[in-house]
């Protein structure tokens, strides 16, 4: 059975209406047919796009938080790794069942890899991250390196 990548969402209230969006998908369509033949004409066929995570991202009280939607993703499979200027997520949704092609008359769900990495506007302390999973949300928390303020009394020599 042949499955889409998570990038693909239909009907994503996210998009923009085009009123060109019929002939776009005509366009689309030819393209995947000749796509075999002319590589060289730059197309990327949607359903093969490595998946990007929606998130929210926000400074509170000294840490940042991420908050990544990943529903349907077994938290063993996650990869998170916090550095000092940025996070990395890597996670996988796999398709546990096994149904002949021929039984399936209608398949939207989607499985693969998804990844992201965000890069923080402040240096962190790696040692500090949180990660929790709740309803399909992965929430990460890590608290904000701090430095303490140098200084150097300079004496102005005279003449």
């Amino acid at each position: 059975m042949t499955r889409r990548y998570l990038a693909i969402r239909p009907n994503d209230v996210s998009q923009p209406v085009s009123p060109f969006s019929f002939a776009d998908r005509m366009m689309r369509d030819m393209m995947r047919v000749f796509g075999d033949f002319s590589p060289e004409m730059g197309y990327v066929d949607p359903d093969k796009v490595l998946a990007i995570p929606r998130g929210d991202f926000y400074r509170k009280d000294g840490k940042i938080f991420a908050e990544f939607e990943i529903p349907g993703i077994d938290p063993s499979r996650v990869e998170l790794n916090v550095f000092e200027d940025r996070l990395t997520l890597k996670a996988e949704k796999a398709d546990e069942k096994t149904v002949d092609e021929n039984d399936v008359f209608r398949c939207e769900r989607y499985y693969g890899t998804v990844s992201r990495s965000i890069q923080f506007p402040v240096e962190v302390d790696p040692d500090s991250a949180k990660a929790a999973f709740k309803n399909g949300v992965l929430t990460v928390e890590v608290a904000e390196k701090v430095q303490a303020e140098r200084m150097k009394k300079v004496t102005i020599e005279g003449q």
